[in-house]
């Protein structure tokens, strides 16, 4: 079979890929080491990020919302994509906006961002969303492997980050994003 990534010529080639590889129908993932699949805390969201993907908003990396108090561990619900298609980006954007989510959206060609700390672990920084490193960097980094052709539409899509501003909050970024994508 090959690698299926290095095949795509598209982002929405690159979103049916990442909803099989959501879906356990494709075992490896550029933007994951191993074959393990997604991890266990998001596995609630495989619909929903399936069905994102699938509609042309390639995902690239996405969190719940969720506090451990017994391991002092909180995150916001966020979720990187890459889109292509402006109408579904418009989409994406107004409803998030109506929700109350923070929307970053820029091309992969800006500059370096620092991004928004969506995860903290003893009330310090753990991780963050919408951070970029340039063009060639940030395509790089989350899509080692991938065609050429669909490297290239890369280049010209829109990097967007959305972020529940409500720690542990996993009510709202998604069925926002469910929404949007609906139409």
């Amino acid at each position: 079979m090959g690698n299926p990534w290095k095949k795509a010529a598209s982002v929405a080639e690159l979103g049916q890929l990442t909803a099989d590889w959501l879906e356990g129908r494709i075992r490896t993932s550029p933007m994951n080491v191993g074959d393990s699949g997604p991890d266990e805390e998001t596995r609630h969201l495989i619909p929903v990020l399936a069905a994102c993907n699938r509609a042309g908003c390639v995902t690239s990396c996405s969190q719940p919302g969720m506090v451990d108090r017994g391991q002092h561990w909180e995150q916001r619900a966020a979720i990187e994509a890459w889109v292509a298609d402006k109408n579904l980006l418009d989409r994406i954007r107004t409803s998030a906006k109506r929700a109350g989510i923070e929307v970053i959206a820029h091309r992969a060609d800006s500059g370096w961002r620092d991004g928004e700390v969506v995860t903290r672990v003893d009330g310090e920084p753990y991780t963050w969303f919408g951070r970029t490193m340039g063009r060639r960097g940030q395509i790089a980094y989350e899509w080692p492997g991938v065609g050429g052709r669909a490297v290239r539409e890369l280049r010209t899509a829109t990097y967007l980050t959305l972020i529940d501003p409500v720690w542990g909050r996993d009510n709202v970024l998604w069925p926002a994003l469910a929404n949007a994508i609906r139409g």
